[in-house]
């Protein structure tokens, strides 16, 4: 597997794409999309209320908007989303499903429900270009960070 697509499609235990292409060969409204997008916001927000998986679609979504680009492109750009820069940590059970823990199936379908509207939904979401967490990290974009607003454990914002 060369591509991060399709590493990232081989750990959801999608079939392959065998005709990829770029970011036209998923259809915008398909399960692999839901599912992709759906790891990104449970991979980047499981733990935080629902409030925060919703505010990380709107980074999402504020981003594709911005770019033109499509969504799962947006999840699986190099070193935009920290859960695609090391593809060996994603959780064995986030795959298989074995000893997963119910606060997990909660967040799971959390980010399932909120990856298909964000796909099919034409409502004006929030605009947030970035979030962090201030106990982790401090990026250095984050002087630059307009429209504050803590939830969970991150830092949302946008940046023109």
């Amino acid at each position: 597997m060369s591509t991060r697509r399709e590493v990232a499609t081989a750990l959801l235990g999608l079939p392959a794409l065998a005709s990829a292409r770029g970011s036209d060969e998923l259809n915008p409204f398909s399960e692999t999309a839901a599912r992709i997008i759906s790891y990104t916001l449970y991979a980047e927000a499981r733990g935080e209320p629902f409030k925060g998986k919703m505010a990380v679609a709107a980074v999402i979504q504020t981003r594709a908007r911005r770019s033109n680009t499509a969504l799962t492109d947006i999840c699986l750009k190099d070193k935009q989303f920290s859960c695609w820069n090391n593809l060996e940590s994603v959780p064995e059970f986030y795959i298989s499903g074995k000893g997963i823990l119910p606060a997990d199936i909660k967040a799971r379908s959390d980010c399932y429900g909120i990856a298909w509207v964000l796909m099919s939904s034409t409502r004006k979401w929030k605009v947030l270009t970035h979030f962090y967490n201030p106990v982790l990290v401090t990026p250095s974009w984050a002087s630059s960070l307009r429209g504050k607003r803590t939830i969970g454990n991150h830092v949302f914002g946008y940046i023109d």
